[in-house]
């Protein structure tokens, strides 16, 4: 069987057997079998993940190449013929093709080892799954002795043959809150007796959009995005809780302190007007995920032909590849996969175009190669 043809094989087959966090069983033993079979002994490391190392003929730098495991609690709506076989289990993000980009990079690098220094893969579990399975990695040694991590998103918006490389802000900090108010139930032809939480908790949810319009310097990216409101029961039932749910996403850490203390400060005024109250817990999720210049340089200057490097602003999603990045230097490029029918990640309609795998696997390739 060809490269590519693997290539394409693999990346179906894992996208039949979607796992969350730290579920990862069948998608380990896959690949735990693919990499024997490359005459190649994987590790278990943080339980479900997997690493192992190839040694060049003589010592010098150790290079990481990562790949995230885990799929999304979705019912796949896409009908590919290879659509997932687990109930309720989709790989929405790309994670699929990943796995089968840095596989097919270890069995090259296993027929062809590098001259000097190794290469570590790094199957990772988790990464959707805050705090994120790169934590639990790092705990268990995947770092140790490592000198560059290396690391690649599929982005379905982005044609394939593009890519996104460079220094410094790649993706966003990724944070989430939890607001209750505590208001006063009763009956809904009697408001002026009651402290109503649905209306105090739309008045939030409509101001919290002023943070960033209006709070946030315009040359500073940010995103306040409410997901979740939970409140009442019954139309006739003024409700006396509700349940706010959101996300924020930053570049900055002093952007990322003051929208954390303005949805504080707005959720208890505004309750404070009715006469209630509120609680919010703020969490801190994945850093920013900044690239290291160095490796960002060399890498995108080894990438020559291989892809277009396109200018593009940081996205603001979040990913824990941050984690590794904040331990050693490394770098994540975004590679272009959109397919005919385009959907966001995390769609149940999400798909790729899998003429994007080949590519990837050429410029992780390159990158090893450039950093070794």
């Amino acid at each position: 069987m060809d490269w590519n043809t693997q290539l394409i094989e693999d990346r179906r087959n894992l996208h039949q057997i979607p796992e969350l966090g730290h579920e990862e069983h069948e998608t380990q033993a896959y690949l735990r079998q693919a990499l024997k079979e490359a005459g190649l002994e994987p590790q278990t490391v943080a339980k479900t993940g997997l690493m192992v190392d190839i040694l060049g003929r003589s010592p010098g730098n150790r290079v990481a190449v990562r790949a995230e495991m885990d799929g999304l609690p979705l019912v796949e709506d896409t009908g590919l013929a290879f659509q997932s076989r687990h109930a309720g289990r989709m790989h929405a993000c790309g994670h699929d093709g990943h796995m089968a980009m840095v596989l097919a990079v270890a069995r090259r690098f296993q027929e062809n080892p590098p001259e000097a220094g190794s290469v570590r893969f790094i199957f990772q579990p988790a990464e959707e799954q805050h705090p994120g399975g790169a934590l639990d990695m790092m705990a268990d040694g995947c770092l140790e002795g490592v000198d560059r991590i290396i690391g690649l998103h599929l982005q379905s918006p982005m044609p394939a043959g593009q890519a996104v490389l460079h220094p410094g802000a790649m993706m966003a900090n990724s944070d989430r809150f939890r607001i209750i108010i505590h208001g006063r139930g009763g009956h809904a032809s009697e408001p002026e007796a009651t402290q109503d939480a649905v209306l105090m908790g739309a008045q939030l949810v409509a101001q919290l959009q002023t943070i960033v319009s209006r709070r946030v310097p315009a040359t500073d990216p940010a995103v306040v995005t409410c997901g979740a409101f939970h409140a009442g029961s019954a139309a006739n039932i003024i409700a006396d809780s509700a349940e706010i749910l959101g996300t924020v996403r930053t570049l900055s850490a002093s952007v990322q302190s003051q929208i954390a203390e303005e949805i504080e400060h707005m959720a208890s005024t505004i309750t404070a007007l009715y006469g209630a109250r509120a609680d919010v817990t703020y969490t801190r999720g994945y850093p920013a995920v900044i690239n290291d210049a160095q490796t960002a340089n060399r890498w995108a200057a080894a990438l020559n032909g291989a892809v277009q490097l396109m200018e593009h602003p940081p996205i603001m999603g979040g990913e824990d590849f941050s984690h590794y990045l904040n331990r050693i230097p490394g770098a994540f490029l975004l590679l272009g996969a959109r397919p005919q029918q385009y959907y966001p990640h995390h769609s149940p309609h999400f798909t790729i175009d899998e003429s994007a795998l080949p590519i990837g696997v050429e410029l992780l390739w390159r990158g090893v190669q450039a950093l070794l």
